[in-house]
């Protein structure tokens, strides 16, 4: 147990790190564990999350569900002296209403931060968001992509594939935010649920770039698998997350060892200064245009994120451990890439 403790100050590894004076970027995910509110929904499986429940989930334990996520978001819009978060992909979120609560949060309404959410046809009623500051990125085009074929999830449903385009920091990036298939009833039992979930990633990126062979992508999520199982490895993409999870480093504790579940992942694309492509925003001609080349990545977590008693001790704190109310944040710990942007030339129009 006292490994758990000992590396949960905050974990840091670091990625072509320049630029100190440049403005920095805040690309982050963050599954908010359980994410509802207090009304009993139609067709969502939420009774366990009522104030009548064995839970007694009530105004009081919704409110701080709320203010702490709230502070999460604020905490990671700080980090190196950021101004905010720039996009955040957020998983377990039951509707628009906990959205719109989290975000009118005093800690963090001075941001302005505005949200693209679909209801999934998840039974439970966890979604995926992305909350996005308007100051640094521009959605263009956004959709549910789901996993379900006549051959996939034909049975029950699952979350879908969050896809968005649009510009961040003036560059052009294709996101998908992510919540794969858990690991209910054994890894090995549901490895081909997320591998079928890759594959569809994959598609969607494939299809992209066979048009644009420069596109971007950042693909984000819970993926319920680690950076070094097949289902990620399957993407082809840049895992900036690899070199901590050979550390031994984690977002989520399981039988007293670290998994490292969230990640944010890059296109090859990533690696290579773009800036002699066209700028797509002609809006402003002044604007300075940023090389997003740079990065850390970060798993953010605090004293106060740390689950101090019980059989969680040294674990991500929880709001509830079973039907106990602990007032924690969630069972996962977020996940961020710091973008160091650095000013380049103006691009060719």
């Amino acid at each position: 147990m006292k490994h758990l403790i000992w590396k949960l100050i905050l974990l840091i590894g670091c990625c072509s790190l320049s630029n100190v004076n440049a403005q920095n970027l805040i690309v982050g995910f963050y599954n908010c564990e359980n994410f509802y509110d207090t009304t009993n929904q139609l067709n969502v499986i939420d009774e366990d999350f009522l104030p009548n429940s064995e839970k007694e989930y009530n105004q009081m334990a919704y409110d701080l569900k709320s203010k702490n996520l709230a502070r999460i978001l604020c905490a990671l819009g700080k980090i190196d002296n950021s101004n905010g978060i720039s996009i955040m992909g957020l998983a377990e979120i039951e509707n628009k209403a906990v959205l719109n609560k989290l975000l009118e949060d005093p800690l963090i309404r001075k941001y302005h931060y505005k949200y693209i959410h679909f209801d999934s046809k998840d039974p439970r009623g966890i979604d995926l968001a992305l909350v996005f500051n308007p100051l640094y990125f521009i959605p263009y085009q956004f959709k549910p992509i789901t996993l379900t074929d006549a051959t996939h999830f034909t049975t029950y449903a699952t979350r879908d594939i969050l896809y968005v385009k649009g510009l961040l920091n003036h560059n052009l990036v294709h996101i998908l935010v992510n919540h794969w298939p858990s690991r209910r009833g054994g890894g090995g039992s549901s490895i081909s649920k997320r591998n079928w979930a890759a594959q569809v990633c994959r598609k969607v990126i494939d299809s992209v770039c066979l048009i644009d062979p420069t596109a971007k992508f950042i693909v984000m999520g819970d993926f319920n698998d680690n950076p070094n199982n097949k289902s990620i490895q399957s993407l082809h993409l840049i895992n900036p997350f690899l070199p901590l999870f050979k550390k031994g480093m984690g977002s989520i504790a399981f039988r007293d060892s670290w998994n490292l579940f969230d990640q944010i992942l890059l296109s090859p694309n990533w690696s290579i200064n773009l800036t002699s492509y066209p700028r797509l925003d002609s809006t402003n001609e002044n604007t300075a245009f940023m090389s997003l080349i740079n990065y850390k990545p970060v798993i953010y977590t605090n004293p106060d994120m740390i689950e101090t008693q019980g059989r969680y001790r040294g674990y991500p704190k929880r709001t509830y451990d079973g039907d106990q109310f602990r007032g924690g944040y969630s069972d996962h710990f977020p996940v961020a890439l710091i973008f160091k942007a650095k000013s380049a030339e103006k691009p060719l129009k």
